[in-house]
């Protein structure tokens, strides 16, 4: 089994885990998989994805503060959004976390 992201731009997170994203280890092995794609810039489609955990979100957005590469959010659902928005504020950080493309 190929352990690695193929190197894409863009990653459909439905591709790996279906409609929901549960836990902090499915979010740390993606990331993982992507220190090996290129590009300085990658697009992470939340197109199908209908429910992010709170713990899912967490771990999220503390793997993309550390990353070395700019990642990017697309067609993120109102759910998982309002996730995303509570463990920013509960985190109490104030730079943009979440880059809301369409």
């Amino acid at each position: 089994m190929n352990t690695s992201i193929e190197m894409k731009k863009k990653i459909l997170l439905y591709n790996y885990f279906g409609n929901y994203i549960i836990t902090r280890n499915a979010v740390a092995d993606i990331f993982e998989r992507l220190n090996n794609a290129k590009g300085e810039e990658i697009i992470m489609d939340f197109n199908k994805i209908e429910f992010i955990s709170r713990s899912s979100a967490d771990e999220y957005i503390k793997r993309k503060l550390a990353f070395n590469k700019r990642l990017v959010e697309k067609n993120i659902s109102p759910n998982a959004l309002a996730m995303f928005f509570l463990v920013i504020k509960q985190s109490k950080l104030k730079e943009p976390i979440i880059t809301i493309t369409s």
